[in-house]
Protein backbone atom coordinates (compact mmCIF):
# COMPACT_ATOMS: atom_id res chain seq x y z
CA UNK A 1 0.00 0.00 0.00
CA UNK A 2 1.61 3.29 -1.00
CA UNK A 3 0.67 5.73 1.58
CA UNK A 4 0.44 9.70 0.49
CA UNK A 5 2.56 11.71 2.84
CA UNK A 6 1.49 15.19 1.39
CA UNK A 7 -0.13 18.23 2.74
CA UNK A 8 -2.55 18.61 0.17
CA UNK A 9 -5.48 15.91 -0.21
CA UNK A 10 -6.15 15.37 -3.68
CA UNK A 11 -9.63 13.63 -4.69
CA UNK A 12 -10.52 12.53 -7.97
CA UNK A 13 -14.39 11.91 -8.54
CA UNK A 14 -16.36 10.88 -5.10
CA UNK A 15 -16.46 13.29 -2.35
CA UNK A 16 -14.40 10.59 -0.09
CA UNK A 17 -15.18 9.33 4.07
CA UNK A 18 -12.21 11.34 6.16
CA UNK A 19 -11.30 9.27 9.06
CA UNK A 20 -8.67 10.52 11.82
CA UNK A 21 -6.68 7.42 12.74
CA UNK A 22 -4.59 7.59 15.76
CA UNK A 23 -3.78 4.33 17.06
CA UNK A 24 -6.15 4.99 20.10
CA UNK A 25 -9.34 1.62 20.25
CA UNK A 26 -11.45 5.08 19.56
CA UNK A 27 -10.08 5.91 16.10
CA UNK A 28 -10.79 2.41 15.26
CA UNK A 29 -14.02 2.31 15.75
CA UNK A 30 -14.45 5.27 14.10
CA UNK A 31 -12.39 3.47 11.26
CA UNK A 32 -14.31 0.23 11.26
CA UNK A 33 -17.70 2.23 11.02
CA UNK A 34 -16.24 4.39 8.45
CA UNK A 35 -15.54 1.25 5.92
CA UNK A 36 -19.07 0.08 6.02
CA UNK A 37 -20.10 3.38 5.42
CA UNK A 38 -17.71 4.09 2.43
CA UNK A 39 -19.11 1.03 1.12
CA UNK A 40 -22.60 1.33 1.39
CA UNK A 41 -22.40 4.57 -0.36
CA UNK A 42 -19.50 3.64 -3.02
CA UNK A 43 -16.96 6.46 -2.05
CA UNK A 44 -13.84 6.06 -1.20
CA UNK A 45 -12.06 5.64 2.49
CA UNK A 46 -9.26 8.58 3.22
CA UNK A 47 -7.32 7.28 6.25
CA UNK A 48 -5.42 10.59 7.69
CA UNK A 49 -2.95 10.13 10.47
CA UNK A 50 -1.11 13.71 11.74
CA UNK A 51 2.15 13.35 13.13
CA UNK A 52 4.30 15.93 14.52
CA UNK A 53 8.13 15.69 15.71
CA UNK A 54 7.99 14.89 19.58
CA UNK A 55 11.45 16.12 20.15
CA UNK A 56 10.00 19.68 20.95
CA UNK A 57 7.76 18.31 23.15
CA UNK A 58 10.57 16.88 25.73
CA UNK A 59 11.89 18.91 28.33
CA UNK A 60 15.33 20.35 27.17
CA UNK A 61 16.67 17.90 30.01
CA UNK A 62 15.31 14.68 29.32
CA UNK A 63 18.22 12.23 28.33
CA UNK A 64 18.72 12.43 24.93
CA UNK A 65 18.17 8.51 25.08
CA UNK A 66 14.62 9.31 25.86
CA UNK A 67 14.31 11.56 22.39
CA UNK A 68 13.08 10.29 18.72
CA UNK A 69 14.58 11.92 15.71
CA UNK A 70 11.77 13.38 13.21
CA UNK A 71 12.40 9.97 11.18
CA UNK A 72 11.38 7.60 14.02
CA UNK A 73 8.60 9.74 14.40
CA UNK A 74 7.58 9.55 10.67
CA UNK A 75 8.48 5.69 10.76
CA UNK A 76 5.86 5.39 13.53
CA UNK A 77 3.03 7.23 12.18
CA UNK A 78 3.95 5.12 8.79
CA UNK A 79 3.77 1.62 10.85
CA UNK A 80 0.56 2.49 12.19
CA UNK A 81 -1.30 3.72 9.03
CA UNK A 82 0.15 0.59 7.12
CA UNK A 83 -1.66 -1.69 9.77
CA UNK A 84 -4.69 0.20 9.69
CA UNK A 85 -4.82 -0.11 6.01
CA UNK A 86 -3.75 -3.79 6.14
CA UNK A 87 -6.78 -4.36 8.83
CA UNK A 88 -9.67 -2.71 5.98
CA UNK A 89 -8.54 -4.41 3.54
CA UNK A 90 -8.26 -7.75 5.17
CA UNK A 91 -11.59 -7.60 6.50
CA UNK A 92 -13.04 -5.74 2.94
CA UNK A 93 -10.94 -6.84 0.39
CA UNK A 94 -12.82 -4.40 -2.42
CA UNK A 95 -12.52 -1.50 -0.19
CA UNK A 96 -11.24 2.02 -2.01
CA UNK A 97 -9.26 2.68 0.77
CA UNK A 98 -6.54 5.60 0.72
CA UNK A 99 -4.23 6.87 2.99
CA UNK A 100 -2.08 10.34 3.96
CA UNK A 101 0.37 10.87 6.59
CA UNK A 102 0.87 14.45 7.22
CA UNK A 103 3.28 16.33 9.65
CA UNK A 104 1.62 18.71 11.06
CA UNK A 105 -0.66 19.52 14.14
CA UNK A 106 -4.13 17.07 14.14
CA UNK A 107 -6.60 19.99 13.78
CA UNK A 108 -4.97 21.29 10.57
CA UNK A 109 -4.18 19.15 9.07
CA UNK A 110 -7.63 17.23 9.74
CA UNK A 111 -9.89 20.24 8.49
CA UNK A 112 -7.42 20.53 5.15
CA UNK A 113 -9.10 17.03 4.55
CA UNK A 114 -12.74 18.09 5.37
CA UNK A 115 -12.90 21.00 2.41
CA UNK A 116 -13.97 17.94 0.13
CA UNK A 117 -14.94 15.21 2.09
CA UNK A 118 -18.51 14.12 2.43
CA UNK A 119 -18.07 13.71 5.93
CA UNK A 120 -15.23 13.09 9.14
CA UNK A 121 -15.41 10.33 11.11
CA UNK A 122 -13.79 10.55 14.61
CA UNK A 123 -13.52 7.98 17.16
CA UNK A 124 -14.28 9.22 21.01
CA UNK A 125 -13.63 7.43 23.81
CA UNK A 126 -15.81 5.96 26.76
CA UNK A 127 -15.82 5.89 30.31
CA UNK A 128 -15.48 2.78 32.30
CA UNK A 129 -19.10 2.49 32.64
CA UNK A 130 -19.42 2.53 28.93
CA UNK A 131 -20.84 6.04 29.01
CA UNK A 132 -18.87 9.00 26.28
CA UNK A 133 -16.21 11.17 27.55
CA UNK A 134 -16.27 14.19 26.98
CA UNK A 135 -15.33 15.08 23.42
CA UNK A 136 -11.74 15.91 23.60
CA UNK A 137 -9.39 19.66 21.84
CA UNK A 138 -9.30 17.46 18.62
CA UNK A 139 -12.67 16.53 18.19
CA UNK A 140 -13.73 19.55 19.75
CA UNK A 141 -12.31 22.20 17.15
CA UNK A 142 -13.24 19.65 14.20
CA UNK A 143 -16.76 19.97 15.12
CA UNK A 144 -16.98 23.17 15.35
CA UNK A 145 -14.32 24.42 12.25
CA UNK A 146 -14.59 21.44 9.60
CA UNK A 147 -16.25 22.35 6.11
CA UNK A 148 -18.10 19.02 6.43
CA UNK A 149 -20.72 16.90 9.07
CA UNK A 150 -18.30 15.40 11.88
CA UNK A 151 -19.37 11.58 12.99
CA UNK A 152 -18.05 10.81 16.15
CA UNK A 153 -17.93 6.81 16.65
CA UNK A 154 -17.88 5.96 20.18
CA UNK A 155 -15.29 3.04 21.24
CA UNK A 156 -18.17 0.64 23.05
CA UNK A 157 -18.01 -2.98 23.35
CA UNK A 158 -20.96 -3.30 21.21
CA UNK A 159 -18.67 -1.68 18.38
CA UNK A 160 -15.72 -3.97 19.14
CA UNK A 161 -17.75 -7.37 19.80
CA UNK A 162 -19.82 -6.73 16.44
CA UNK A 163 -16.35 -5.58 14.50
CA UNK A 164 -15.51 -7.27 11.45
CA UNK A 165 -11.78 -5.72 11.92
CA UNK A 166 -9.74 -7.42 13.87
CA UNK A 167 -8.73 -6.80 17.24
CA UNK A 168 -7.20 -3.14 18.07
CA UNK A 169 -3.44 -4.81 18.75
CA UNK A 170 -2.17 -4.06 15.66
CA UNK A 171 -2.77 -0.68 15.74
CA UNK A 172 -1.41 -0.44 19.09
CA UNK A 173 1.44 -1.94 18.46
CA UNK A 174 2.33 -0.03 15.49
CA UNK A 175 1.43 2.92 17.34
CA UNK A 176 3.89 1.82 20.15
CA UNK A 177 6.65 0.47 18.18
Amino acid sequence: MNIQETNVPEFAGARPIVVGVNGSRASLAALQWAVVEAAKLNVPLVMVHAWEPSGRLRAPYATVTDRRTPAEDRATGQRLVQAAVSAVLTAHPGADVRAALTEGPPVPVLLRYTDDALLLALGQSLYQDGSPTVLGPVTRACVSESRCPVVTVPDSPVTAHHSELPAVTPLEAAFVG
